[in-house]
């Protein structure tokens, strides 16, 4: 067992082998936790025993600071039910336009480059032989061809299509939830 030395919000400053007589804000971390967190640059954090990445604990501050606006609505289930549309539609647009893995090459999907890919598989449709440079997620370049624009341009339409039927199966959730409780128990 380690020691994960924190902040007060639970971010991992350093890793120690020793039990702190000194910290203020410290977890025990598994062995295998600690590997993780030394082996990368990202920063992590340590919540209620559990690791999260940056990612993670600002997914979980978000969900909670929703929660308790959920809470704050009282007894108003039509106003919680329009703030939570509204906040589950900016969550599919986050994701939307997140970026995807394809084939193991980063894609952004920003609505900019989308419509640049769909331009893109549209030359090569009409041209086989079609090739061009390619700018993709992490800021290499790779040189694209007809069967790799096909692909990307199909990866981005289903990622596209599964965001919107997310959100509309969220939706439906919402219409159908009677109290405030109903609606925080509503994920993504």
């Amino acid at each position: 067992m380690k020691y994960a030395i924190t902040g007060p919000q639970g971010r991992i400053r350093r890793i120690e082998d020793v039990e702190p007589t000194e910290a203020p804000h410290y977890s025990e971390i598994s062995d295998a936790d600690a590997a993780t967190v030394d082996a990368s640059d990202e920063t992590y954090f340590i919540v209620n025993g559990t690791l999260l990445t940056q990612d993670e604990f600002r997914e979980q501050k978000q969900t909670e600071r929703f929660n308790q606006q959920l809470t704050d609505f009282g007894a108003d289930i039509d106003g919680a039910k329009k703030h939570s549309r509204d906040h589950y539609a900016d969550k599919r647009y986050n994701v939307e336009v997140g970026g995807i893995d394809v084939g193991g090459l980063p894609v952004r999907t920003d609505r900019l480059t989308v419509a640049r890919i769909y331009q893109a598989n549209s030359l090569a449709v009409a041209d086989p032989a079609f090739t061009t440079d390619w700018k993709i997620g992490d800021g290499s370049f790779i040189t694209v061809d007809a069967t790799l624009i096909a692909s990307i341009a199909d990866a981005i339409t289903s990622h596209i299509q599964t965001s919107f039927a997310r959100e509309k199966a969220i939706n439906d959730e919402i219409t159908a939830a009677t109290t405030i409780v109903e609606l925080q128990a509503i994920t993504w």
